[in-house]
């Protein structure tokens, strides 16, 4: 019965997490933008807007209009609409008179769900054409990294020493008290460099130009959370009563590992996927007790190595360590595959970005050390000795493992525009109009900022027509409120019309068709047009920009399943390979070392 309430939580957790909504969950990027990236006006534009998928901080924004030949235009007025929470943002700006020419947009400004840098150019022509600056990745700050490194650092000596502890202190654990003393004090540090660590991060963070006042809000709420686990770390590591000390400890870690989800990508939509939170904290704990204790077990093993008394304890503990090390791989190979489904956009997007090759380059070297682990266990059952090379190996990729944790947490993840592209999404809609007598159909191709060409196809239900069709103009508003000069539109074969019109921008759009005939009024209509993305989605595909968010569930939800079956039927197994050992104990004479084979036996079925 236990069994069963647990398989059906795990389904319930399982199909809640592939039904939940999902939002974009990333560092605020600009999906959208008026004058568009490669666009060609026919008139100077009087306004910029930048449109960005998260909230941004004012405060630290900065615009560099320069044109063709070097001079710098001022932009002034600037401004933001949707400051609330986390919902996407809307720069606008007021821009000088500008001539003829082509111009270079430069802007950076900070995420202020997690105060991290982004950046970017945008490309545009006044009376001429130009080509786009295309997409322009963002590198992280090196000390940003640097310290989110020391954090996930810290915070795995803290979780591998007190799992380390309790695997010594437990009945059935190995005696070994220089291992207990080793633990129990990369625990307290780890705990002192976590605080640290984060003070250090928020300083430098704010000095990025963000302002205190957001402590007051979110960020400061989800900053606090995280330092008060740590807090919690801390004090578990000298408490000396254990109940105490193993509440804050779990209490302190799931502070911790939510705080720092709640600072990331999965906290980075409004509100956030709860599911992506729990993920992302399991993932964040397991990866953090999984690496500490390996680095703290390997270099105690190779120190055991030179002093030959030392070393059966060294090996007792390594076995020891074998089945939570197991657990928490399952549960980082687990987590990881989900939370990828989110900042992951396509493959392109993997192959292409600094984001994507930094996350497979830490998926290579967890496979690497996945293969170090099996050798050297392998080699610690046959012959019960260890090399040196494979085991600093193994310490030193788990430590690399968190610096590209650090590196990745401090990027934006590849989910721009440019690289994730659903081709239903973007295939050429129509609309259709009676108006008056006639029937109306429109199009619009490529329906992108920049040249475009508007189609329209008008047809007489009356028979005979009352009157032919003299004259067809095209009338655009664009997304910004821009009201552009209506064009006469060119007469094609089969009553079709056609007018080509230039798009500032993605968004809503509004195409005014007026239709002219002899001797009656215009039929006039205005049509509510959603126009695509910037001109860089178009750019060439590597291999695919097709959405992998939904394959990545699939495949997530089914290794949960083979890793969920693994555990069961060992964990089947298991228990009855104790039970069978306690009976035949039972059943055989002996004395007092009989029932102490006996006790330990029923510690490891239990």
């Amino acid at each position: 019965m236990h069994r069963r309430r647990i398989a059906l939580v795990a389904f319930l957790i399982a199909l809640l997490a592939i039904c939940s909504p999902q939002t974009a969950s990333a560092h605020a990027f600009l999906t959208s933008s008026s004058p568009a990236d490669g666009s060609s006006l026919a008139a100077a534009p009087r306004q910029l807007r930048l449109d960005f998928s998260e909230t941004v901080v004012l405060a630290a924004t900065q615009l560099d209009l320069v044109s063709e030949d070097g001079r710098r235009y001022p932009v002034s007025g600037l401004r933001i609409e949707g400051e609330g929470g986390e919902e996407p943002a809307r720069l606008l700006a007021t821009l000088p008179v500008l001539p003829k020419g082509a111009y270079r947009l430069s802007w950076q400004t900070l995420s202020a769900d997690d105060l991290h840098r982004t950046a970017g150019v945008l490309v545009f022509g006044v009376g001429r054409q130009v080509d786009s600056a295309g997409l322009i990745e963002p590198k992280p700050a090196a000390g940003e990294s640097g310290l989110r490194w020391l954090v996930f650092l810290s915070l795995a000596f803290s979780l591998g020493g007190a799992l380390l502890s309790r695997l010594l202190t437990r009945p059935a654990g190995p005696t070994a008290p220089d291992w207990l003393h080793l633990a129990r004090r990369s625990q307290l540090a780890g705990a002192v460099g976590g605080l640290l660590g984060s003070l250090l991060l928020l300083e430098f963070q704010l000095r990025g130009g963000a302002s205190t006042s957001l402590l007051a809000g979110q960020y400061g709420v989800r900053w606090g959370l995280r330092e008060a686990g740590f807090g919690l770390l801390l004090a578990a590591s000298v408490l000396g009563v254990s109940r105490i000390r193993t509440s804050a400890l779990v209490l302190g870690a799931v502070l911790v590992g939510c705080g720092a989800a709640l600072l990331g990508h999965s906290g980075a939509s409004s509100p956030p996927s709860y599911t992506r939170v729990v993920a992302d904290t399991l993932h964040l704990l397991a990866a953090s007790a999984w690496a500490g204790a390996l680095v703290i077990v390997l270099v105690y093993v190779t120190a055991a190595t030179r002093h030959r008394h030392k070393l059966p304890a060294a090996m007792t503990v390594l076995r020891a360590f074998g089945l939570p090390a197991a657990l928490c791989i399952s549960v980082v190979i687990s987590t990881g595959i989900y939370l990828s489904s989110g900042v992951i956009g396509s493959v392109d997007a993997a192959l292409a970005t600094w984001y994507g090759r930094t996350l497979l380059l830490k998926v290579g070297v967890v496979a690497v050390i996945g293969v170090l682990g099996v050798v050297n266990h392998r080699r610690l059952r046959r012959t019960a000795s260890l090399r040196r090379g494979t085991i600093l190996a193994e310490a030193a990729l788990a430590v690399a493992v968190l610096g590209l944790s650090g590196l990745i947490t401090s990027g934006q993840p590849a989910l721009e525009p440019q690289l994730v592209r659903d081709p239903a999404a973007v295939a050429v809609p129509l609309q259709d109009a009676r108006v008056a007598d006639l029937q109306q159909t429109l199009a619009v191709r490529p329906n992108a900022p920049g040249r475009n060409l508007v189609m329209v196809e008008v047809f007489d239900t009356r028979r005979p027509a009352p009157a032919p069709v003299r004259t067809v103009t095209i009338g655009l508003v664009d997304a910004d409120g821009t009201t552009q000069p209506p064009v006469a539109a060119q007469r094609l074969p089969d009553g079709r019309w056609s007018a080509p019109v230039v798009l500032a921008g993605s968004g809503s759009a509004h195409v005014v068709v007026s239709v002219q005939r002899t001797g009656l009024p215009a039929a006039v209509h205005t049509y509510r047009w959603v126009v695509s993305g910037d001109p860089a989605t178009a750019r060439t595909e590597l291999v695919s920009t097709r959405p992998l968010r939904n394959w990545l569930l699939l495949l997530w939800l089914a290794v949960t399943i083979v890793i969920g079956a693994g555990w069961w039927i060992f964990g089947v197994s298991r228990i009855g390979a104790g039970s069978e050992t306690a009976r035949e104990l039972v059943e055989a004479p002996g004395g007092a070392e009989d029932e102490a084979v006996l006790q330990r036996a029923g510690t490891v079925s239990r």
